[in-house]
């Protein structure tokens, strides 16, 4: 059984790395050491993007707080989701300049920060439903009574019902042919 706060931790981590991941080098731009910085922060990168991906790391933290309800969990999985699309965005489409791009670890960080926030909604809703629907749970299935038959109860009508209560072939005269 999975323990009830491993959801909620594993969102809050992935807000975490998400708010770091800003911070690391996102990108590499090949440039003439003449030119410039070669490198590129998530939050010197994108300025719109940056406060999204803050936004979201904070209601990540801020939804682990109050009770776990179906439509926070659902809301806090759609919410990494959508993290992590913005950050997939910018892994096959980085930023276009005249010198060629290459994504650094910082990025990959930020989209498995979201992946995680993501997988701690899902990983709660599982949970939740697997405490609502306790049938859906895997358990071991029942066996076969000695025999391998199914126990049924002998109608009076039954001649040649054996006294143990296994099932017994009876065959179907009703099929012509045979």
């Amino acid at each position: 059984m999975m323990k009830p706060n491993l959801g909620r931790a594993l969102s809050v981590v992935g807000a975490i790395v998400i708010a770091v991941s800003l911070a690391l080098v996102w990108y590499h731009i090949d440039r003439l050491p003449s030119q410039g910085d070669t490198s590129s922060t998530g939050w010197d990168s994108f300025p719109r993007l940056r406060i999204i991906l803050l936004a979201g790391a904070l209601l990540t933290v801020a939804s682990a707080f109050p009770s776990q309800r179906r439509p926070m969990l659902i809301a806090r999985s759609l919410l990494g989701l959508l993290l992590a699309a913005l950050v997939l965005r910018r892994i096959v489409d980085p930023p276009d300049l005249s010198a060629p791009v290459i994504a650094q670890p910082g990025v990959f960080a930020g989209l498995l920060g979201a992946i995680a926030v993501a997988l701690g909604g899902l990983v709660d809703t599982g949970r939740r439903a697997a405490e609502a629907y306790p049938g859906l749970g895997l358990r071991p299935s029942r066996s076969l009574p000695p025999g391998g038959g199914a126990r049924v109860r002998p109608r009076p009508d039954d001649i040649d019902a054996p006294g143990d209560g296994t099932a017994v072939r009876v065959p179907n005269h009703a099929i012509r042919g045979r």
